[in-house]
């Protein structure tokens, strides 16, 4: 797993709050819900998306740093997490 530290202090991208991507809360908040999951399923497969020990969620880019998986309501940015794969 991807070390949460390391990734905060390398990204470019500062997340507001991290949301569970199957809660109803992200349900309601991200208006595009369904493609942001087929977005994940496709990325997960492709190995371009990683979770950190936290269960956040992180898109690979091309110049080898990461940046979180997420979505913006006005001028918040919202940060995708999978609590399920969270380390306990």
């Amino acid at each position: 797993m991807l070390n949460p530290q390391e990734l905060d202090s390398q990204s470019v991208i500062k997340i507001d709050r991290w949301i569970d991507i199957e809660s109803e809360e992200c349900k309601n908040l991200d208006e595009n819900y369904s493609l942001s999951k087929k977005w994940m399923k496709m990325l997960m497969e492709s190995n371009y998306l990683k979770s950190d020990s936290l269960g956040r969620l992180w898109c690979h880019s091309e110049n080898g740093n990461f940046f979180p998986y997420h979505f913006e309501v006005g001028t918040k940015l919202y940060g995708f997490r999978l609590s399920k794969v969270a380390a306990n």
